[in-house]
């Protein structure tokens, strides 16, 4: 698999993605978040910050669209749909980060991500990209 260094622009501390596990290109991408005290620093609970479960899961779409022909362009988070928290994660967690493209047209992307642990799904969330081409 490639580096993810390689595939998203994203650096230290915005970097969201340990491992991709799983790419089928322009459709699918699957990869890991292990969930460190970091992660969790600030919040009052303990937990990761749900608006970054949200951030680690579009990042996701950077791998599954990557050798799609949209490397050269920037791709922005439009729009979030139908997102639902359904537990809280804490610091030693491994979050499991799936997305799959459902509308892949022109500029514009819709994606169902989902973040998982141990198969509990934690959130799932409708997702809609718009890219800006710089070729």
């Amino acid at each position: 698999m490639k580096d993810i260094r390689s595939i998203l622009p994203h650096r230290f501390p915005f970097l969201l993605i340990d491992k991709i596990t799983e790419v089928e290109e322009g459709k699918r991408a699957v990869g890991v978040k292990l969930i460190s005290q970091k992660d969790c620093a600030g919040s009052p609970n303990g937990t990761m910050p749900r608006g970054l479960i949200l951030e680690a899961i579009a990042q996701m779409s950077g791998a599954a669209l990557h050798s799609d022909g949209r490397s050269a362009g920037l791709g922005m988070l439009a729009g979030i749909d139908n997102c639902r928290f359904y537990q809280d994660v804490f610091a030693g967690e491994r979050l499991t980060l799936t997305i799959d493209i459902t509308r892949n047209k022109g500029t514009i992307v819709k994606a169902r991500g989902t973040a998982a642990i141990d198969s509990r799904s934690i959130c799932e969330a409708d997702l809609l990209f718009a890219f800006q081409s710089f070729t």
